[in-house]
């Protein structure tokens, strides 16, 4: 194995700690922020479960991500093409997490392969077109289930199960095991997805196989749920609108359902986006659309989504054509 593609290697470890420290909030944020887990309860099973969803169920959304966007001419002609998309898209999830942000990494991903791809001539625009659609079609559907289910279902649910009691008390030990089972069926679905954010490159230029790669994926998502995910459990689980167990397990279940859909299809979709879309639709349905929108964490984390795919295609092509002119 040449430097290059150690360095490669290297690029997608940082990568791969960056993404799954920022998806341990969404992963687990309405856990925490419900009372039912603390912090580091949260993160052990954050660690525990996208291991096991990227290492199982992450190998459809790796291949659409390798070669399905842009073919893997460009990244096995020139190992450099892997770093620098690599660390296009780590450039800006790394800003989410400093600043404690959920950001749309499958968004930043995608755009660094299409920037490459532009730059080659070679995107393949009927797929990317598909993923937009998906991109599109999950948070509305996050936001509109969610919504639905505050207005329809959580009364009635509520008022059935009861508040939960003091700690130690059957229904405190009821909702405990349901969130927890919950967020990591969550945690399960959001490494299905988001290995394909960190270990598509190397796979499409041959560097690591798919199987090595989910390996290596799922541990250093582990481990970026370890060093980063605590920094943004408050901004999901707290910052923008009250949770409690039982809308902490419903958001989890509509989340996690939604993204197991996504993988099963190869799509790479926000896992940030579409946890957050349920959060909000859980609170315009008890505490009002208005009331949402004068949020300040959440129009910070709206700000930044549209940003992701756009820095990354410029940053991505940039440095491709620099590469073109230059020996480095």
């Amino acid at each position: 194995m040449d430097l290059v593609s150690i360095i490669a290697i290297g690029a997608c470890v940082l990568l791969a700690i960056n993404v799954g420290g920022n998806n341990s909030a969404a992963e687990m944020g309405p856990a925490f922020g419900s009372g039912i887990r603390s912090k580091m309860e949260a993160v052990i099973l954050i660690a525990i479960f996208s291991m096991l969803g990227a290492i199982f169920k992450g190998d459809k959304v790796v291949h659409t991500i390798a070669s399905g966007l842009i073919g893997e001419a460009p990244l096995k002609s020139d190992f450099r093409n892997v770093i620098l998309v690599l660390l296009a898209a780590t450039s800006i999830i790394a800003f989410a997490n400093w600043f404690k942000l959920p950001v749309a990494t499958a968004h930043a991903m995608v755009g660094a392969v299409i920037g490459l791809g532009i730059f080659h001539a070679s995107v393949q625009w009927h797929k990317v077109s598909g993923i937009v659609v998906w991109w599109l079609l999950t948070p509305v559907a996050s936001l509109v289930i969610s919504y639905a289910l505050g207005h329809l279902v959580y009364p009635a649910l509520n008022r059935k199960l009861g508040p939960v009691s003091h700690k130690g008390g059957p229904a405190h030990m009821f909702y405990r095991a349901f969130v927890t089972l919950s967020g990591c069926y969550m945690a399960f679905s959001a490494g299905s997805n988001s290995l394909a954010k960190a270990v598509g490159p190397i796979v499409g230029a041959g560097i690591l196989t798919v199987n090595h790669a989910a390996i290596l994926g799922g541990l250093c998502m582990a481990l970026g749920a370890f060093l980063v995910g605590h920094r943004l459990l408050n901004t999901v689980g707290k910052e923008l609108t009250p949770l409690d167990p039982l809308k902490a397990t419903m958001v989890e279940l509509v989340c996690g359902s939604i993204l197991l859909v996504a993988s099963s299809f190869g799509v790479p979709v926000s896992l940030a986006e579409t946890v957050t879309c349920s959060v909000i639709g859980f609170g315009m349905a008890h505490i009002g659309i208005r009331e949402m929108s004068r949020n300040k964490h959440l129009r910070r984390i709206y700000a930044l989504w549209p940003v992701c795919p756009v820095y990354t295609a410029i940053v991505s092509y940039s440095g491709a054509w620099l590469l073109s002119k230059f020996s480095f």
